[in-house]
């Protein structure tokens, strides 16, 4: 009797336990999928040392030790776990689908299986949707075992329903995004060949995608090298107003704003803005100026690689190359006069370039340097942004370029086993594309809390204070910053200018009330007039002002 009455006593703090779990897990699907892969390594290991011990045959054993040997690479390795989670679960979804369909009892179950079946295949297709998909019915099911009359039956034709209408509408989802994401042909692959000089044109045709009116422009392939002066191969944009083309135009180097780490990413394969991406209005009052105007991809979008994401000395290679590069066309005879403009990631480009020219490219003397919004500090730019869900987006960039250019930095000593298929995905997408909203959802949803160390410690935190642009700059050099961007922020600009200013460094430093990150150089903007008089002065080689 005695022990009826526990286990009635029981049943409702167990029914609590359960309902507060799911609430959680719901909220957090990370940690659900945490927890699955602490289980799924403690039941290898136990089914593992039991079959090792007890097996009375070679075989037993031998497969004993095999599951035991697993648990503990997955137990080091804990996301590959996770990846062989969602394969699990595509494959469980696959497989009942298909079953169901081979059955055809009933419409509602052909209907069924079609649809559970089309969503095992969606599963492997979005990985990262999976895993928080995972975490998400483990929170739901323990909700269910709290709530039971939660999971009454449903009407089978209403499941079939919802079930086939959700994973149709999710599979032409995917095909649409798929056929209309943008995919680098064969300009942008290597030659064979690929020099090891920086600097040289390897292969250039016609553009004339959002080519400006009495402009003409070229896409070019030339040579540039990575940091540790590893050679690769990058893309760019070059144009000229046509009344210039042979008239030795001075040259705007544009660096262009985080537009993706992806190479599909690149400035040059989008369909509209392209030339001056992020920057459009200014670029084109540029080649209104008469100025031609050089706009680099960056190594890795366009073409393979990792791209130099917030890594100064290849941005600012890629940026001085493709000045080099441009001067080879056969087609233009441009100017020795070159000024820099640069904005957010492009702003961290233009400092670097300065910071690089001297020592790299002797060849492609700076008459200005012009930084706006520039991510001075990637470290206090991505720890102003991190409890914002846009700042993942940039940390899964970062980690992704870091982790591809630095071999001492491994995402694992930063991140949680759960985030670290999320976070790749989110690398793998364009800042504005059909998809990005996919990143903010999760990104909204991981919040900081995928974070398993801090990133500002350790090889990572080493790094990004290595790319803080505080190396000595000859040319002359103009910031100019938003007082509201919340991108960039005012504080860290102030707060670099001062130190920079402190240290000797001769600049000009503009703020602008009212404007944001992405405003500062649109139509109507009061600094867009302002750089092009401060680039016109540069160029007739006129007295530079200082604000230090």
């Amino acid at each position: 009797m005695r022990s009826d009455r526990s286990r009635r006593r029981a049943a409702p703090a167990l029914v609590a336990v359960a309902i507060v779990v799911g609430l959680l897990l719901v909220a957090r699907p990370l940690s659900a999928v945490d927890a699955l892969v602490v289980v799924v390594v403690g039941l290898l290991a136990v089914l593992g040392a039991h079959e090792l011990l007890t097996g009375s045959r070679l075989r037993d054993r031998l497969i004993g030790a095999g599951v035991l040997v697993a648990s503990v690479v997955l137990a080091l390795e804990p996301h590959w776990t996770v990846r062989v989670l969602v394969v699990v679960f595509a494959v469980v979804l696959l497989g009942e689908g298909l079953a169901r369909v081979r059955r055809r009892r009933t419409r509602s179950e052909l209907a069924t299986g079609a649809g559970l079946a089309i969503l095992g295949v969606l599963a492997l297709a979005w990985p990262d949707v999976t895993v928080f998909v995972i975490g998400l019915v483990l929170g739901l099911r323990l909700l269910l075992f709290g709530f039971p009359r939660l999971g009454a039956r449903v009407p089978p034709p209403v499941t079939a329903t919802f079930v086939l209408a959700l994973a149709v509408s999710l599979a032409a989802y995917t095909v649409v995004v798929t056929a209309i994401a943008p995919r680098p042909d064969a300009f942008y692959v290597a030659p064979d060949d690929t020099p090891r000089s920086p600097g040289l044109l390897l292969r250039a045709e016609p553009f004339v995608t959002d080519v400006p009116d009495g402009a003409r422009a070229w896409r070019i392939l030339y040579s540039t090298t990575r940091a540790g002066d590893e050679p690769t191969v990058a893309s760019a944009l070059v144009a000229v107003p046509r009344e210039r083309l042979q008239d030795r135009p001075p040259v705007i180097a544009w660096a262009h704003g985080t537009t993706g780490f992806d190479r599909r990413c690149a400035p040059s394969l989008r369909r509209s803005r392209t030339i001056g991406a992020g920057g459009i209005e200014a670029v084109h009052a540029a080649l209104d100026e008469g100025w031609a105007v050089v706009a680099p991809d960056y190594p890795g979008l366009g073409t393979r690689g990792v791209q130099p994401y917030l890594v100064g000395s290849g941005e600012a290679r890629s940026v001085l190359d493709a000045v080099r590069a441009a001067r080879r066309l056969p087609q233009l005879s441009l100017s020795n006069e070159t000024v820099v403009w640069g904005h957010s990631q492009g702003g961290h480009a233009a400092l670097w370039t300065a910071m690089t020219q001297p020592g790299y490219a002797p060849d492609v003397p700076l008459a200005g340097v012009a930084a706006m919004s520039p991510v001075s500090n990637p470290t206090t730019f991505l720890r102003d942004l991190g409890r914002r869900p846009v700042g993942t987006i940039f940390v899964a960039y970062a980690l992704a370029a870091y982790s591809g250019t630095y071999p001492d930095v491994e995402p694992g000593d930063h991140v949680r086993a759960s985030a670290r298929l999320p976070l790749e995905r989110i690398a793998d997408r364009c800042l504005r594309s059909p998809t990005s909203e996919i990143s903010l959802a999760q990104a909204r949803v991981m919040a900081d809390r995928f974070v398993s160390n801090s990133l500002y410690e350790g090889a990572l935190g080493r790094r990004l204070s290595e790319n803080d642009a505080t190396g000595a700059m000859e040319a002359p050099v103009l910031i100019a910053q938003g007082e509201s961007d919340r991108v960039v922020t005012l504080g860290l600009q102030d707060a670099y200018v001062r130190e920079r200013c402190a240290a000797g460094q001769s600049l000009d430093y503009r703020t602008y009330p009212g404007r944001g990150h992405g405003d500062l150089l649109r139509e109507g903007s009061p600094f867009v007039e302002e750089l092009l008089a401060w680039t016109t002065d540069r160029f007739a080689d006129q007295p530079t002002t200082t604000t230090c």
